[in-house]
C-alpha cells in the first residue's frame, strides 16, 4: 500500500466514525460535540485526528479536552 491508498483509506475511515458517531444517541438525543470528543478520545485518537473526525479545529478539540479533564 502506497502513501496516497494509505491517506485515501484514513480519509474514509474518519468518515465512518463521524457518521457512525452522528447516528449514535444517548437517552434520545445526539451525543454532544464534547461527548463525541471525550469518547474519540478515550477510544485513543489524538487531537488532530478528532478535529479531522469531527471537522472541527484542533484548538477547539484541545480547548474541549482540557475542560474535560479539569472537570474529571
Amino acid at each position: 500500500m502506497n502513501k496516497d491508498d494509505f491517506a485515501a483509506l484514513m480519509k474514509r475511515l474518519d468518515i465512518c466514525i463521524a457518521l457512525l458517531l452522528q447516528i449514535v444517541e444517548r437517552e434520545g438525543s445526539k451525543l454532544s460535540a464534547k461527548d463525541q470528543i471525550r469518547t474519540l478520545h478515550s477510544l485513543g485518537l489524538r487531537p488532530v485526528e478528532i478535529a479531522s473526525v469531527l471537522g472541527k479545529t484542533q484548538s477547539y478539540v484541545n480547548k474541549e479536552l482540557a475542560g474535560i479533564r479539569k472537570r474529571g
